[in-house]
């Protein structure tokens, strides 16, 4: 006999993707100044941070202070844990990361979606593309 299975979860949205840093308030101008989320209040915890949102995306950045922040190095890496923005426009992407100095990765990957991979001051990777529109089944 078969053992049954639990069912699965039922997420409804994505709420918010945490980052570790060194430096919060560093790491919150950057998801302020280059990707537009901007500070809302936090719950009083014993470490610091910041929690950002941006409302056309609908989801939260938590910034945690943490004593060991990841702290990638090297190349950066498309296939590194990281997390992804839909844009409109990619062209304008790459020119506001070129404005703010930043370094990136643009490229086609193999489904054939152009995106471009960069990090945070901390070295969290983030993914910014254009996608097909989500099926929701």
């Amino acid at each position: 006999m078969k053992p049954t299975m639990p069912a699965p979860l039922s997420p409804k949205a994505l709420h918010h993707v945490a980052v570790t840093t060194a430096d919060p308030e560093r790491c919150a101008k950057f998801y302020s100044d280059v990707l537009g989320f901007r500070p809302i209040p936090r719950a009083p915890f014993t470490f610091r941070g910041a929690w950002l949102l941006n409302e056309a995306v609908g989801v939260q950045i938590h910034v945690i202070e943490h004593p060991h922040p990841m702290q990638l190095s090297g190349p950066i890496d498309p296939i590194t844990g990281h997390f992804a923005l839909a844009v409109a426009d990619l062209d304008e992407a790459e020119r506001q990361l070129q404005a703010h100095g930043i370094e990136y990765l643009r490229q086609i990957n193999a489904g054939g979606y152009q995106q471009i991979f960069f990090r945070d001051p901390d070295g969290n990777h983030i993914e910014v593309g254009i996608y097909p529109a989500m099926v929701l089944a």
